[in-house]
């Protein structure tokens, strides 16, 4: 949740690009609410925990489409990052529609926070 408060780091003087970042702080901040749902509903409550785990799902695929459309024409943000970005929304989406498996799972966890780690990083480097 904090990494998505500090989204504001990207925020312009263009009205559309500030109202794309802070749309997708709202839906980060709500996936971030959702994932903490999917710990506190364990698989022993499996109807909450898979509830939940759709919710985190589908809100970080709103996620990773509006931070990366939102920042792709941005002077500062590195290319590669949202090129990154969109391919982590793929698997996001394939994961979503196609398959319910558990390494899918996980593959689309850990790319999701690959993402967040260099994004984290474009938003904190030095600028010449």
């Amino acid at each position: 949740m904090p990494f998505f408060a500090g989204l504001y780091k990207w925020y312009t003087n263009e009205r559309l690009r500030k109202v794309m970042i802070m749309v997708t702080q709202a839906a980060g901040l709500f996936s971030g609410f959702a994932l903490i749902m999917i710990g506190v509903f364990s698989e022993d409550s499996m109807a909450q925990h898979v509830f939940w785990s759709d919710v985190f799902f589908a809100f970080n695929l709103i996620v990773l489409i509006l931070a990366n459309v939102s920042l792709i024409t941005h002077p500062k943000f590195l290319r590669p990052i949202a090129y990154y970005g969109f391919i982590v929304a793929l698997i996001n989406l394939l994961f979503v529609v196609a398959s319910n498996t558990p390494v899918l799972e996980w593959f689309t966890v850990f790319t999701a926070l690959g993402y967040v780690a260099l994004l984290s990083y474009n938003t904190l480097r030095p600028r010449a």
